[in-house]
């Protein structure tokens, strides 16, 4: 199967430099012949050829999945962060990254989404008018209100427990409304800077924060004074995962 498959890419290859050769007579004094080009010029001039391949369907593309490597995974891959779906530098090994990647794609197109990359699906991503990944809208920062706090106010010393995450955890809607103290840092900001996902110290895993507007940043350290208002859904590069919503009253 290798034998077969070198032979019908280098088919490909001498077809396409024939081609250019019929089609774009030149002066031979103007040509430069391959054997007196270096290998830096011929590999750029073979990734050329390959990318041009590509995008007219012409390429003799294997079927990618968890476990390749090589080059035909980084040309996938770079292919998939120009449009949006990777976000890693590519590495030329197929692992959880790019199948989220491909999954994306396939989504996009209307795929079953298994992650991967089929002859069928390879010729979609490289086509001129493949889909990008559309740019999310960031939500708006609320601004500051006027509103005045609830009376009684609570009180940071006798008013809020020392945050356990069994509790809510097993119970969710017992302890709804409930007060709550913790530290931790904060790993990264959702919904526009409304929302960040603090992991929480004492082994109390990650929560999500919905905070007032404050001048906080990925990798501070932050004690939050909150209100449990239940669950939420954060999406991790593993998949979906369920999280505390805590309600910021006071931040330090």
């Amino acid at each position: 199967m290798r034998r077969i498959y070198g032979l019908s890419r280098l088919m490909a290859v001498l077809s396409v430099l024939i081609l250019c050769l019929l089609v774009c007579p030149v002066n031979a004094e103007s040509v430069t012949e391959i054997d007196q080009m270096d290998a830096a010029a011929l590999m750029a001039l073979r990734e050329r050829i390959d990318l041009r391949l590509r995008a007219l369907g012409e390429y003799p593309f294997v079927k990618l999945s968890e476990g390749s490597k090589g080059d035909e995974v980084t040309a996938l891959q770079k292919r998939l962060r120009e449009l949006g779906y990777f976000n890693q530098e590519p590495d030329g090994r197929y692992r959880q990254t790019t199948i989220n990647a491909v999954k994306a794609f396939e989504k996009a197109m209307g795929l079953k989404r298994d992650g991967v990359a089929t002859a069928d699906v390879q010729k979609l991503v490289f086509a001129p008018n493949a889909p990008a990944l559309p740019t999310p809208t960031p939500s708006p920062t609320p601004k500051p209100t006027n509103t005045p706090r609830p009376s009684p106010v609570p009180q940071k010393d006798k008013d809020y427990a020392v945050y356990d995450y069994r509790l809510t955890g097993l119970m969710p809607d017992k302890y709804y409304g409930s007060r709550y103290r913790f530290r931790g840092t904060v790993l990264a900001m959702l919904d526009g800077g409304t929302r960040w996902l603090v992991q929480a110290e004492r082994d109390s895993g990650l929560i999500a924060v919905q905070a007032f507007p404050a001048q906080r940043s990925v990798g501070d350290s932050v004690q939050v004074w909150g209100v449990y208002i239940g669950l939420t859904e954060y999406q991790s590069e593993s998949g979906p995962v369920t999280l505390p919503l805590f309600k910021c009253e006071y931040l330090e």
